[in-house]
Formats: structure tokens, sequence, C-alpha cells
């Protein structure tokens, strides 16, 4: 058999031509390569900025500024309801301290009204101190027992802010905690600073030993656990100070409106405080609304009712589930409402409160609440800095304003310029929504486009529909930045 030796590969080369090579011929080959490598650097090198701005561009940016009150957290809550439903319901849990912060502080306002019952406040003169003071003669025997028996829960409302802004208690020379004042109008809000932890601690909380499923107290400190079981304790003197004939006339004589404040929950006393008051694991919030025989369920409508404020603009970033969104990131930035917090303008203005006509700020009583977000409005519209900005607007709070109306509220009597038309929704609504557009095409620096919609904030479907909408303005606005459009 004839064999033959193969030759290595390694020994067979192609002929590299530059066995003839000169110096000069050698050194402009290498000057070749050079510039070679540099050239496809320098396009390699701008294809990479131009995907890094591609990936850039594809993020959604917008921030929410409107009036104190005019329903910016609601909205920021129906974008992660609408956009990310999964991380939305895993964390429904974490708000069942700030829901029953919410309760004890409505609680809290009532007792307080009802020891100053007889020696109320000039309206010049808004806030009291909340310490302890002699009940008054004119309370019936049953709202003084009422008021003795729910004397706890001043202590139970410090001892969940200091839960939820993860801060010690603050005490004076005395050792007597320090009560914040109250406006008489209003229950007070919960008010954290801005990069307050609370979310990642209630978080933390929730997570811990969360393999026992079981077991509620392993997914919360004991110290939440404690101010649950003294809610429900109290469940019943609640209900009944709620329900007791002496208290809704003194609220109505005071013209306060507990049901239409933000943070409601004097309704459901018996459910909020129930010790399965929770999500269940696997089950949709949405459903949980709209079942029930499940009647200690956390829903949706929960969530959205929910009331905490922070001091300073605050960061969320949003990661689309599905859809053709899917993995796109949505930044939104929350600006406070209160007049001293409006530093930063906006390529969303939205909330403006409808039901607000009636209404003063918080922070100065002689402004008219409307008065207020019309002039804000303006300042918006004119600023040259968003001349090239579409804008957003969401005329807010429509079950409250239909609400009001129907009351007998008459809207001519607050806005002298709406005469001679009904006194009813769609055409005081249409009224102020074209005063809005009116402003709008008045102050801007030049032509653009304006997104108007009347929005109730708490009516998930509707809101869904709008910020569907309100996706289609964005991703247009992306895809002309990338020239795609």
């Amino acid at each position: 058999m004839l064999v033959t030796k193969k030759k290595s590969l390694s020994a067979i080369a192609w002929p590299s031509g530059r066995g003839n090579e000169t110096d000069e011929e050698r050194k402009a080959r290498k000057l070749r390569q050079r510039e070679a490598k540099r050239v496809n650097d320098a396009i390699n090198k701008e294809l990479e900025a131009e995907r890094q701005k591609i990936h850039k561009n594809k993020a959604g940016k917008i921030l929410l500024l409107g009036q104190a009150e005019s329903g910016k957290s609601t909205v920021l809550k129906n974008f992660q309801l609408h956009l990310a439903p999964r991380a939305f319901e895993l964390e429904a849990d974490i708000w069942r301290p700030v829901i029953h912060l919410n309760l004890v502080r409505s609680v809290n306002f009532i007792v307080n009204l009802a020891m100053s019952r007889g020696q109320l406040p000039r309206q010049d003169n808004p806030k009291v101190p909340r310490g302890p003071r002699k009940l008054s003669s004119s309370l019936t025997p049953e709202l003084r027992k009422l008021t003795l028996r729910l004397a706890p829960l001043r202590q139970l409302e410090e001892h969940l802010i200091q839960i939820l802004s993860g801060r010690p208690q603050v005490v004076n020379d005395s050792g007597v905690t320090i009560a914040q004042p109250y406006v008489p109008t209003k229950a007070p809000d919960i008010t954290l600073s801005a990069g307050t932890q609370w979310r990642k601690t209630m978080t933390v909380q929730r997570q811990h030993s969360i393999d026992s499923m079981s077991s509620t107290a392993s997914r919360e400190s004991s110290e939440v656990v404690q101010c649950r079981r003294m809610l429900t304790a109290l469940s019943n003197d609640i209900e009944a100070l709620w329900a007791n004939r002496s208290v809704q006339e003194m609220l109505k004589t005071a013209e306060i409106t507990l049901h239409e404040q933000p943070g409601f929950f004097l309704d459901q006393v018996k459910r909020v405080t129930s010790e399965n008051f929770r999500p269940r694991p696997g089950e949709s919030l949405e459903l949980n609304n709209r079942v029930n025989s499940r009647f200690d369920i956390i829903t949706v409508d929960d969530v959205l009712k929910a009331r905490v404020n922070t001091l300073g603009p605050e960061e969320h970033t949003i990661v689309a589930e599905s859809g053709s969104d899917k993995a796109k990131h949505y930044t939104i930035y929350d600006v406070g409402g209160s007049r001293s917090q409006r530093n930063a303008w906006a390529q969303f203005f939205d909330d403006a409160p409808m039901s607000g006509f009636n209404q003063v700020l918080d922070e100065d009583t002689n402004v008219n609440r409307l008065t207020d977000s019309l002039r804000l409005w303006q300042s918006i519209c004119s600023n040259r800095i968003l001349a090239g900005v579409e804008f957003v607007l969401f005329l807010n709070k429509l079950d409250i304003l239909e609400s009001k109306l129907k009351s007998g509220v008459q809207f001519s009597e607050f806005v002298t310029s709406y005469t001679n038309k009904p006194n009813e929704t769609e055409p005081v609504s249409k009224y102020l929504l074209d005063v809005f557009i009116r402003i709008h095409k008045q102050y801007s620096p030049k032509r653009r486009k304006l997104h108007s919609y009347l929005t109730c904030a708490v009516d998930t479907k509707a809101t869904a529909d709008i910020i569907t909408k309100i996706q289609d303005v964005i991703l247009l606005k992306i895809l002309a930045r990338v020239n795609l459009v």
C-alpha cells in the first residue's frame, strides 16, 4: 500500500507577497493598516453612540406637576397599574400601614373637632394644637365616651408615622410626643420627606421569610402587627364614631366633607382593620375589585385611595410588562404640588382639579384653588423653555365635581363669568376645559398640540384608556427623535 506523507497545515501558507517588499512599501502598508483600523474604530464608535442614543430615546420621561391634592399620586398609581400590573400587585401589601394611618388620622381629626366643639377656631387662625384639652360640655355622653376610648389612637398615629418614615419619635423635654397641628376643614395628610425609604423598608419587612406564606407575622414587623391589632380592637368604636348623629351634624355645620378627601376609609372600617386584610398570593387585585365574596382583600381601589404626601420631587421607574412597550422604561418624576415646591417644570402638566372651585389653598386661605390652577397653567404655557413640548392636560376629579353640583353648590357663585348656564356636570366641565384651552392658545410662545382629558383618576378603566393614548403620544415623540417618522 502506497503511503504518502501529508504536509501539516502550518506548512501550507498563502503567498504573502511580502518577500520582495522594500522598506518604503512596508512602511506604507503599515500606515494603510493603521488608517484602516482608525476608520473602523471610528465607525464602530459612531454605531455604538447611535445605539446608545436610540436606547436612551426609547425611555419615556414624564414629569407630573400640578396643584396639591389634584390627584397626581393617583395618576402615578394608574400608570404603574396599567404599564406594570404584576409589579403593582407585588407592592399592594406595603400600602396596608398607609391605609391604617389614613384611617387613624381621620378618626383623630373627628375627635379633635369634637373636643373643640363650641370653641371652633376662627378662619384666620386655621392651625390649632392637637394636644389634650378639657372635653366640651356640649358633647353627648355617648360621644364623650367614644372620644375617651379612642384616645390611644393619638399615640398609634405617631407610631405608624415613625414606622413609615424610619425615624425615632420626636419628644419634648417633658417626654411627651410632639403632636402636629391640624387644619379644621380637612384631615391632615401623611407627609414624609422626599427620598424617604418607607417603600423599601416596608418591602423588606414584607419579604422577610416570605416563603412561610401561612405566617403573617413572619412577613411583618411586630410593630406593624401590634398597630393593626389595636385598630382591630377599636374597630367597633371607630364605626360608632362615624355613625354618631352628633358627629355628622358637626361635620355638616363646619362644611367638612371627609368622604371627598384623599385617604378616606371610615366607611369600610371592619374590612380594612380585619386581621386578613391583605392581598391574596396569585390573585388579581383588579379581580378582587369586582368580587364581593372576599370581604377583606386589598383591592386596586384601596391602593388608589391610600394617601401619602412627600416633600420634594421623587423619581419612579416603571418597566412595561407587556404589549409593544414590553421592557420599555418610563421614568416619572412626581413634583410637590404646593406653591413653595413649584421649582421644576414639566413636559406634561396634569391634574388640574375641577372640584376645587369652592375651596382655598391650605398654604394660603385667601387663594381660590381654581384660580391657582389657572395661574399655574398660564405660567407653564408661557414658559419659553417648554415652547417645543406637547402638553397633556388632565382636568381631574370629575366625580367630586359632579357630587358637589348635585348637592346644590352653585358653580356660578364662585365663577361669576359662568352665567345663564345649567348647574350640571357636562356644561360646567366643558366651560372649564374651554378656559384651559383658551389660555394655552393665548400664552403659548408658538403653536403646538394640546392633549386634554376630563378624568376621574380613581376610575381605573377610563384612566387606562387615557394612559394608552398618552403612550401613543410618547411613542411618536420617541420615533421622531430617532428619525423614524
